[in-house]
């Protein structure tokens, strides 16, 4: 029988876990089966009796069911609390769940114990976990006492010196990691035949390290030379393999490389085994210049588009630490490749040669002096044999030379084929030694290589309970597919569930930690004046509106109401997408625990408690004339947006003015502006990336078109953000061309990811209209936190020939038909809509100025009146709103647009359009009707911050009483 249906029929229900124990089922509505099975229940003797609740546990916390309350005070029996711990420890038992009853014993309440870092199998590497009473755990929840024991898959292995099992105590392993490597180094096959000439082909594929590169060469691939297997996506061959004869990397397109190739020829249907692979990206060692620079740094790097299966026939060579491994004068090494036969033929089948190394003395002696002291150089290795018609051809070019460690009996590369007397003609030179590219003195620069492009398989993971997970390039994909470990899957949750984490995306490889979908509570609607805050599991500040399981609520109630539960504060918390019965409120005192909307008076400070944002943008220049950020209440916003900080042609965010923003005192701007979050826990504070120092295209397009560029500024920003305390940035860029569409989202994109890994926003201001521009306005909505669009100056005296309100919420019947479309804010709004922006990410733009004109005529002086220019004020007619209600006052005839909503004033010279506190109330109001993300206040400087005109911030304030927000009007 399903709880609920037990809870219809009015039973209790009997749990029996440690031991026996009764509780009404309106108790347990908020639980589970699973929940209700890890609860642990003593017997009830009395319905009177009450608990004491204990101190929280080390490390953790309670929370009370349906209730609150702190250590000390009395439950009624039946009450269930609810056991957590602190990121990094867990229950011991896992037992999250205790009710008060006679047996109600905090001493035997589960304990929070450190956790050890969590493992989690992988597509190499199976892990087993059992705890220190013999039972079975997963790896993510190891405590003291934890052994820890690994596989791995088929051609994989513990690296040398590694352990196979690892042991949890107080927190640390006492290793650092499971590791499984792929096999490297050992031979398939050591069966040989003999072949004339010298060498030997090989029996079957001894040799699974081996590559063969193919070139494309009319309409085919030709077998040009030969390369060495080091990783599943690492290749290593000679730099003139690939290059021109200045040294210049050929196109990667050209090539093809093939690993299980035992047949010399592209295609052919004799190689059973053969993958072939296209290549990523050719890296050629820096310095090599060819035949101009007597081929040194001869070495070149393939990173493959597609990771190589290892098999049988395919595994890389050993490469590891060889730069303690020394080799021994005269010691046995082996070249594999297709070189030229003693028939001056290209090999058909992979063939060998075994040549001993040769010391640097041994081998001056054996070379043509002129060519030895020409050629070999200190990053060359000699190898091969005097007069005995064994060497390296055309062909070999490129392959590896492999010798056996003796402390391992594996195979690692020391050299690769570069240079030998007429090696490059068709007859070979087979009576000399040949020189081989060191890799021990080029290991530095492999191992980067190597690092820096890893990649594995990886497993994709389940979906989410009650959401789902997609790869980034719509690639079709089911859970428990092979997937590159770098592929990115984005997470996203049905209605009513909200992610666990920041970001919705992650690589595969971490995908062991995936976020899962957690079940929203409902929407709390208060009384006005109840002041509001919630926090997640973490004791993170959030919206309310995000809260899911683990988080609080916390209210206070005004004068005349007091809660639920009859005090002035409480808090609750969500549990399975409930806070209990009865909900959160704010009663009448007295009301005998009846719900009340009674409307209240404006009271304390402005909180903003249904989610919409309320950006003020602060323009820092205006800090010359006085206004600073101690004159601004940050309590009347959510985000605070400082404009700016500009670009080096390099990519490093640049300081628009180091007097104004930094000086030696920690007085500068940045420190006051997010100095805002101490008196506004909630507050957010963006810089903006824009102003006179960015405003050229140019220069974004050169730093976000740019690899290096792009990192550069993103190492400067988070620098800037870290130090200053920002939360996140604005780009301003004004404004991308359509050519720049892919630059412009790349960029975004990259710099979304790294913001999301430090908990960042990131935001985009944009211009009203998308004729010509670079904006991709579906990736934008799926990138960015918001987008917020300057929907002001629709009008001005620099630009227009009338009149015009600037910041017009709809279109004048005046309006031509593209003013109609264009010049208004419900025009721009639905035009971003329609081209792919969410509601929830558009924010439009309040101006707290006017916009001047010097009229023509002034018998003409309405709406689209004709003009000269711009009339007073700055930058072309720009007057902020504190100027409007005090220097422009009087002298001037004030009008209201109702078709616009917003008012102009004139006199027989100038006319101003601007918004009052009607004006920007309606903006509001719109905002909030229409469901819109927010409101962005352009600038927030501009309001009547000091009260020069009567009441301090009176336009912001409006904007709240618009969206709906209770305001203190008195303060």
């Amino acid at each position: 029988m399903s709880l609920t249906g037990m809870e219809n029929r009015g039973f209790s229900v009997c749990v029996c876990i440690l031991v026996i124990g009764f509780v009404n089922s309106h108790i347990l509505e908020n639980f589970n089966r699973e929940d209700i099975n890890t609860t642990a229940r003593w017997k009830r003797q009395s319905q009177s009796y009450k608990c004491t609740l204990p101190k929280h546990p080390d490390n953790g916390r309670w929370l009370i069911i349906n209730g609150d309350g702190k250590p000390g005070d009395q439950i009624d029996i039946n009450t269930i609390l609810k056991i957590e711990c602190l990121d990094g420890y867990r229950l011991n038992p896992i037992i999250p769940f205790v009710a008060c009853d006679v047996g109600f014993d905090p001493n035997k309440f589960p304990k929070c114990e450190k956790k050890c870092p969590s493992f989690y199998s992988t597509a190499t590497t199976t892990l087993k976990c059992v705890d220190r009473d013999g039972n079975k755990i997963g790896c993510d929840q190891a405590i003291d006492g934890t052994y820890l024991t690994f596989d791995c898959i088929a051609y994989y292995e513990v690296p040398p010196g590694n352990k196979r099992s690892l042991f949890c105590r107080a927190g640390t392993w006492d290793f650092p990691k499971p590791v499984c490597q792929p096999v490297c180094g050992k031979k398939v096959n050591n069966e040989t035949i003999a072949l004339s000439y010298g060498g030997k082909e090989v029996k079957d594929l001894e040799y699974p390290w081996v590559i063969a590169i193919y070139r494309k060469q009319g309409g085919s691939y030709q077998n040009i030379c030969g390369g060495t297997l080091v990783s599943r996506r690492i290749v290593l061959t000679a730099a003139h393999c690939v290059t021109n004869d200045y040294g210049v990397a050929q196109p990667k397109e050209l090539f093809e490389v093939a690993a299980g190739k035992y047949y010399n020829a592209y295609g052919d249907p004799r190689d059973q085994w053969v993958q072939y692979r296209k290549i990523s990206k050719l890296i050629v060692k820096d310095g090599y210049r060819g035949e101009s620079q007597r081929y040194a740094a001869d070495i070149a790097v393939i990173v493959l588009e597609k990771l190589f299966r290892l098999g049988p026939v395919v595994q890389p060579v050993c490469i590891n630490n060889l730069q303690n491994i020394y080799l021994k004068n005269r010691q046995m090494g082996e070249v594999a490749g297709w070189g030229i036969t003693e028939k001056n033929q290209v090999a058909d089948r992979l063939r060998v040669i075994k040549i001993p190394y040769k010391e640097k003395s041994t081998c001056s002696q054996e070379l043509p002096a002129e060519w030895e002291e020409k050629y070999n150089f200190l990053d060359k290795i000699c190898a091969g044999y005097y007069k005995r018609n064994i060497s390296v051809c055309k062909g070999d070019s490129g392959s590896g030379l492999v010798f056996v460690n003796s402390e391992d009996s594996r195979y690692y590369i020391h050299g690769i084929v570069s240079i030998a007397p007429n090696l490059f003609n068709l007859q070979c030179n087979y009576e000399t030694n040949a020189l081989y590219t060191s890799i021990a003195f080029y290991y530095s620069f492999i191992d980067v290589e190597i690092q820096k492009h890893y990649v594995e398989d990886c497993k994709l993971p389940a979906h989410p309970e009650n959401g789902k997970w997609s790869l980034e390039n719509d690639a079709e994909k089911y859970p428990g597919e092979i997937v590159p470990s770098t592929s990115i899957l984005k997470f996203s949750c049905h209605r009513g569930y909200k992610l666990s984490s920041a970001s919705q995306y992650y690589e595969c490889e971490n995908t062991y930690n995936a976020p899962t979908c957690k079940l929203l509570c409902p929407k709390l609607d208060f009384p006005k004046k109840t002041i509001t805050s919630c926090k997640n599991s973490r004791e993170q500040v959030i919206d309310c509106a995000d809260a899911s399981d683990g988080s609080s609520v916390t209210y206070v109630c005004p004068a005349g109401f007091e809660t639920d539960r009859g005090t002035s504060t409480s808090t609750r918390y969500c549990i399975n997408g409930s806070y209990g019965k009865p909900k959160p409120d704010c009663l009448i005192t007295g009301s005998g625990g009846k719900n009340t909307t009674t409307e209240t008076s404006p009271g304390s400070s402005v909180y903003a408690l249904d989610g919409q944002k309320v950006i003020c943008t602060y323009a820092s220049w205006w800090a010359y004339e006085g206004i600073l950020p101690e004159d601004l209440d940050p309590m009347l916003c959510t985000h605070v947006v400082y404009e700016f900080i500009g670009l080096w042609d390099k990519g490093d965010v640049r300081v628009q003015d180091d007097g104004l923003d930094l000086d030696q005192e920690q007085r500068g701007l940045y420190n006051r502006i997010t100095d805002m979050k101490k008196k506004n826990k909630d507050l957010k504070v963006l810089l903006s990336v824009g102003g006179t120092l960015a405003t050229n295209s140019t220069l974004f397009r050169r730093v976000a078109g740019h690899a290096a560029k792009t990192g550069a500024f993103l190492g400067s920003a988070g620098y800037f953000l870290k130090t200053y305390h920002f939360d996140g940035i604005d780009i301003d860029w004004q404004y991308p061309e359509e050519s720049d569409m892919k630059t412009y989202i790349d960029f975004l994109k990259i710099v979304k990811d790294e913001f999301d890994r430090n908990g960042w926003l990131l935001s985009a201001t944009v211009r009203p209209y998308l004729e010509g521009t670079g904006y991709n306005v579906t990736a934008m909505n799926r990138i960015l936190d918001w987008v917020t669009i300057r929907s002001f100056d629709f009008f001005g005296g620099e630009w227009s020939n009338s009149t015009g309100i600037h910041n017009a919420l709809y279109a004048s019947s005046k309006d031509d038909f593209w003013q109609k479309r264009h010049s208004n804010m419900d025009s721009v709004a639905k035009t971003w809509i329609h081209a792919g922006l969410s509601k929830e990410k558009l924010v439009l733009s309040i101006a707290f100025y006017g916009r001047s004109f010097t009229l023509k005529d002034p018998k003409e002086h309405g709406l689209h009146a004709p003009i000269t220019g711009p009339g007073p004020g700055v930058d072309g007619g720009f007057v902020r709103y504190y100027e409007l209600c005090s220097t422009y006052k009087n002298n001037y005839t004030e009008e209201w647009d109702d078709e616009t909503k917003a008012v102009y004033k004139y006199n027989d010279s100038f006319w101003i359009g601007f918004n009052t506190k009607d004006a920007v109330w309606t903006r509001g109001d719109y905002i909030k009707k229409n469901g819109y993300a927010g409101v962005n206040v352009f600038p927030w400087d501009g309001d009547d911050n000091k009260g020069i005109c009567g009441m301090k911030h009176i336009l912001l304030k409006h904007v709240h009483g618009g969206m709906g927000h209770p305001v203190d009007w008195d303060h």
